[in-house]
């Protein structure tokens, strides 16, 4: 797997979830991306998976700002 294609991946890791998820279920899947970064040798999967946290995380963030002013 190259690099670009690791990245892609890291930023499409919330597309359809951002929309049906809510805010707690994407909590928790940036939870098990940072479990399961945390628990791999492999370098590169456990940036991928923190990338996708992060990503999970501002998915979450966004959908709770929307819910509060909604």
């Amino acid at each position: 797997m190259t690099r670009e294609s690791t990245d892609a991946s890291a930023r499409s890791s919330t597309g359809d979830d951002g929309e049906d998820a809510d805010a707690a279920e994407l909590a928790l899947k940036a939870e098990r991306c940072r479990r399961l970064a945390a628990g791999i040798s492999d370098q590169r999967a456990a940036d991928v998976l923190r990338t996708m946290a992060a990503n999970y995380e501002q998915s979450a963030a966004r959908l709770s700002d929307r819910d509060q002013f909604a």
